[in-house]
């Protein structure tokens, strides 16, 4: 069968809905919904949208992400690696229904250290995410879209190969700094080195590949 992660993707975000349905007897009229550097909770949304904001993000999601490739312009076709495209999409509509649930537990159990576990998830997701990036073809709606890497396959697929390096590695440090209750900054710094290098390595390869002083023939 065809597009199965598609429709896996359907099945988590119905799963979602039905999750959130189950919780909000026991939720609180205001939900937590935002907390800060220090994990504590400073953000809140009155029922029944802090309840089901997170599953109409999970459809929306898969919906906008379903749609796209189907309208995606000639030369940005993802074509054979339209399976991978699916299954980043099913990876993260988990993902997101995985901070759901952490948000309402978190909203019953105040002693739940939120910002560990969410920081614990993306750096999960950065690995996961860093083993698959390398294998999308240039696309305007994933993957690492600067000017370079767009305007020529070879820059992308030189900066994707990096890129899922940095992203893997990052996700790794972040993992191990969570585990081992290092400061937030050091997280988020890892997090932010992991995503911009490849920016900029984009730039250096296709400096070293195109050239910015060749004539367009």
């Amino acid at each position: 069968m065809k597009n199965k992660s598609i429709i896996a993707s359907a099945v988590v975000a119905l799963i979602s809905w039905v999750v959130a349905y189950w919780y909000e007897p026991f939720l609180p009229e205001m939900v937590p919904t935002h907390w800060n550097a220090s994990g504590e909770i400073d953000g809140y949304t009155a029922k029944p949208w802090g309840v089901y904001m997170m599953p109409m993000v999970v459809t929306g999601m898969v919906m906008l992400l379903a749609l796209l490739p189907k309208i995606s312009p000639k030369g940005f076709k993802l074509d054979e690696a339209k399976r991978i495209y699916d299954l980043i999409i099913l990876i993260m509509s988990l993902f997101i229904t995985g901070v759901m649930v952490l948000s309402f537990e978190s909203a019953l159990n105040k002693d739940l250290e939120m910002n560990n576990w969410i920081m614990f998830g993306i750096g999960g997701l950065f690995i996961v995410l860093g083993n698959y990036i390398s294998k999308v073809p240039k696309n305007f709606f994933l993957g690492i879209r600067t000017p370079w890497t767009l305007s020529s396959d070879k820059v992308w697929y030189a900066t994707h190969r990096m890129g899922s390096w940095c992203f893997v590695l990052a996700g790794l440090a972040v993992v191990i700094l969570t585990i081992f209750k290092a400061p937030v900054a050091w997280v988020i710094g890892s997090l932010m080195f992991g995503s911009l290098l490849p920016v900029f390595y984009s730039l250096y390869a296709y400096h070293k590949l195109e050239g910015f002083n060749k004539k367009e023939s």
